[in-house]
């Protein structure tokens, strides 16, 4: 598996240099690559609500890790099993740059360097 200590590498550096800090909802921290806001509409008793959306990488590790420039890269691993931990799992609330969000989708390829998850605005 020398080759996923690569990616897993890199994905750490770029966390390091581009990372935003996302809170799981047991106050767990990990930095996470963040997309752009997309705005969508979903239909709603009494009519549509607005919904931001984003999607967040973390780095898929197993144990907790700091980053180059010192900052906590994730204060607890990412991964249990091959399977994102459970403050990661859908349904879950998260603050990623002070935002409150929801998890509405995760997934996790065994090999890949990332845990993908993709958060709404929490309206709940």
């Amino acid at each position: 598996m020398a080759l996923y200590s690569d990616f897993l590498d890199d994905a750490k550096e770029m966390l390091a240099d581009f990372g935003v800090t996302l809170t799981d909802s047991a106050g767990n921290t990990f930095l996470a690559m963040v997309t752009d806001p997309s705005v969508s509409q979903a239909l709603q008793a009494g009519g549509f609500l607005e919904q931001t959306s984003f999607t967040a990488k973390v780095a898929a590790d197993t144990a907790a890790w700091t980053a180059s420039d010192g900052r906590v890269g994730a204060s607890v691993a990412a991964l249990s099993g091959a399977v994102a931990v459970s403050t990661l799992a859908i349904g879950k609330t998260a603050s990623v740059a002070n935002l409150g969000v929801r998890i509405v989708a995760s997934s996790h390829k065994p090999g890949s360097a990332w845990v993908i998850l993709q958060l709404t605005t929490d309206t709940q």
